[in-house]
């Protein structure tokens, strides 16, 4: 082998490197935005701002079915109704009434992208 097609092939080798580096570097950014925008409309729901069937309209402009069925979604739901728990002004706690309002939105959430369902199939797999 010469040194031209030793050159030619470790250039090719370079730039297909970054041209994979440069498109997972932007699908890592889409997707972190996506995110962060669910993050977003979950927070607003729970604060009371949308009806779930809204949250659920808005969520599937957002992301995909594929995403929706996913830990990491159900995750980040739990994520937010822990924030909404936590969320409290400083001159009071939670109610009752408030706890319950809280639960009733989460079993809302669950039932409207179809959480409860599948992580209950999941979890006689383990």
């Amino acid at each position: 082998m010469d040194i031209e097609t030793f050159s030619s092939i470790v250039w090719t080798a370079a730039l297909v490197g970054a041209v994979v580096s440069i498109y997972l570097a932007g699908r890592h950014r889409r997707r972190r935005i996506k995110r962060l925008l669910i993050l977003e409309l979950l927070k607003g729901y729970f604060q009371g701002e949308m009806r779930a069937d809204q949250l659920g309209q808005r969520a599937r402009g957002i992301i995909g079915r594929g995403f929706m069925q996913s830990t990491e979604f159900h995750s980040l739901a739990v994520a937010a109704f822990q924030r909404a728990i936590d969320a409290k002004p400083a001159d009071r706690s939670h109610s009752r009434e408030d706890e319950r309002k809280l639960l009733r939105l989460f079993a809302a959430l669950k039932n409207e992208f179809g959480l409860t369902e599948l992580f209950q199939v999941e979890a006689w797999r383990e």
